[in-house]
């Protein structure tokens, strides 16, 4: 594992690099080390504890968060790196490397939106509807560049926002390691969607290309593949919510015990229904134990998987998850997630409190859209205006959060690679409104599109 030296490096972005008093450059594992605790304490971690994992607003602790998801997955990440280090003798920063992939797990969904997947779909629909008309009447025609551009803006993905979230407006200032490890794909949200691998949902936005283009630069591997830690993060990620999500609808009353076991021991793999009556449903301790099972087989599966495709892993070219091979634990999984998808996030509950989070976000959405609609002239100088309107919009402009607002003030006026100043303002207001709702925890969008109801009368 020599070739890990490559990929584990003490890098920051270009200009962003510490000055530090040291006579010898930080190491690896320092700058690392660094970057653990700056994740660990960094809000965006914080806010997860009030994302929905299944069940939104649930005040049941023993029910998943993001947060408490996250930290199954760190763990699992762990037990996934430290399986792939005790295979192999060659000389490698084994701590570096297992710190990498646990912080990539803990940091995986720092980008989802209030109401997960669903509020993706909610932002979304909105954009596509709605940015073309307010883009016309905030800026007019576009340039050559602007449909890349729009196409970038209508597209919202948790991972390409976690990117975003924690270089350019948290400005953690990551190593390019650590970064690399979170890109699950290649594509931007301003490039069309190829037939190679990684291209299913955009990695990054057009904000971040010039941090991308660094990362390639030094790993010219993750050009067409995944950085090789991406893997485990990925794998450790499924592994984690496929009995999780069958565990909380169980304990949330979403899901008998025994419909669960009717369908196990029906359309289960015989690999399910051996580890489902080893584990003893009937006993206390029930899913601790059948999780275990699970768990163990899928450790050793996925490490033989990476370790099997090793080679091409680490020089980019291959392109399957590790979880997607027909093996009957990594079957078992893939039915255990099914029958989540069809009989827990379909339930009536689950989808009535999806609803509230939909009416939440599309109103919020739409209270700010006049911010969207303003030339950049008015919109730079909202807190001159006297008028009734712009006392209003002044207000909701007040509802920005100071960091939030400072990323859109210092990339606005200098962010390379766009070629008309006027499109790079309007751009990155847009980005400030998605910053702001996507960093949002479920019961903030609840609090706030509350108060803006109240506000609009």
């Amino acid at each position: 594992m020599k070739d890990y030296q490559a990929f584990i490096l003490s890098a920051r972005q270009q200009g962003l690099a510490e000055v530090r008093t040291e006579l010898k450059p930080e190491s690896a594992l320092s700058a690392i080390e660094a970057d653990r605790s700056r994740i660990v304490q960094c809000s965006p971690v914080r806010r997860l504890q009030q994302k929905t994992q299944v069940f939104p607003l649930d005040v049941k602790a023993s029910v998943r968060s993001r947060l408490t998801h996250s930290l199954e997955v760190k763990e699992t990440g762990r037990q996934l790196a430290l399986l792939v280090l005790a295979s192999s003798e060659e000389v490698v920063d084994k701590q570096a490397l297992v710190s990498l992939v646990e912080m990539a797990c803990l940091l995986h969904d720092v980008g989802n939106p209030p109401f997960g997947h669903f509020g993706e779909v909610v932002m979304i629909d909105w954009l596509r509807t709605r940015l073309p008309s307010l883009f016309k009447q905030a800026v007019g025609a576009g340039s050559r560049q602007w449909p890349m551009l729009l196409a970038d803006l209508q597209q919202f993905e948790g991972n390409a926002q976690s990117l975003r979230l924690l270089h350019s407006v948290q400005g953690l200032n990551l190593t390019l390691s650590q970064l690399a490890a979170l890109q699950k794909y290649v594509r931007g949200g301003y490039q069309r969607r190829t037939q190679g691998a990684w291209q299913q949902k955009p990695g990054h936005y057009f904000s971040e290309r010039p941090l991308v283009q660094e990362i390639r630069a030094l790993f010219p591997s993750t050009t067409r593949g995944r950085y090789p830690l991406t893997f485990l993060m990925e794998a450790a990620d499924d592994m984690a919510y496929g009995v999780a999500d069958l565990e909380d609808a169980v304990d949330r009353g979403v899901l008998s015990l025994v419909e669960l076991e009717q369908a196990i021991l029906r359309d289960g793999n015989v690999y399910l229904q051996t580890c489902w009556r080893q584990a003893q449903a009937n006993e206390p301790g029930f899913f601790a134990r059948f999780r275990e099972r699970l768990n163990d087989d899928l450790l050793r599966l996925v490490s033989e998987q990476y370790l099997q495709h090793h080679p091409a892993i680490l020089d980019g070219s291959h392109g399957q998850p590790l979880l997607a091979v027909d093996q009957a634990p990594a079957q078992a999984l893939q039915w255990l997630k099914g029958f989540a998808h069809r009989e827990v996030f379909k339930h009536r509950e689950v989808e009535a409190l999806e609803l509230a989070g939909f009416a939440a976000l599309r109103g919020i959405l739409g209270v700010f859209a006049p911010l969207l609609a303003l030339p950049e002239s008015e919109f730079t100088s909202l807190e001159s205006r006297q008028d009734a309107e712009g006392l209003l919009l002044r207000r909701l402009y007040h509802r920005l959060p100071p960091r939030h607002l400072a990323a859109y003030k210092r990339d606005s006026q200098q962010a390379p690679l766009f070629e008309q100043a006027h499109e790079r303002e309007w751009y990155f207001r847009v980005r400030l409104l998605l910053d702001f709702l996507s960093g949002m925890t479920d019961t903030y969008v609840l609090e706030e599109y509350r108060l803006l109801c109240g506000f609009q009368g």
